[in-house]
C-alpha cells in the first residue's frame, strides 16, 4: 500500500506546477504583440506585459514577426495569426516547465 501511494505520488504532476502553467496560460492569452519596421527594413516586437518567462516571450515575439513575414499586414490578421499559435506556445511552455529547463 506504501510502494502504491509512493508511485502514484512520483508520477502525479504537483499541484503547484499546475496551477503556475494556468497562470502562465491566462497571462500569455492576454498579451498582444505589436510589430513595427525599423531602420533597414528590420522588425521589432513590442509585448503588453510580459508572462514572467523571458524564453516565452521571446517565442510570442518571434511568432509575431513570422507572422508579418508570412502576409499579416493589419493589426487585425497579425492578432489572429498569432493567437493561433499561443497554443503551441503553451504546450512548448509546459513541456519545457516539466523537464524543469
Amino acid at each position: 500500500m506504501i510502494l502504491s501511494l509512493l508511485l502514484m505520488l512520483q508520477t502525479a504532476p504537483a499541484p503547484q506546477d499546475e496551477l503556475n502553467i494556468e497562470v502562465v496560460g491566462r497571462r500569455l492569452a492576454a498579451i498582444s504583440a505589436t510589430v513595427r519596421q525599423g531602420p533597414g527594413g528590420k522588425l521589432g516586437c513590442a509585448l503588453s506585459a510580459s508572462s514572467g518567462y523571458a524564453k516565452l516571450d521571446e517565442q510570442l515575439c518571434r511568432t509575431a514577426t513570422q507572422c508579418v513575414r508570412k502576409g499579416a499586414r493589419d493589426a487585425a490578421a497579425v492578432k489572429t495569426c498569432i493567437d493561433r499559435r499561443k497554443p503551441e506556445l503553451l504546450t512548448d511552455f509546459k513541456r519545457s516547465w516539466r523537464a524543469g529547463q
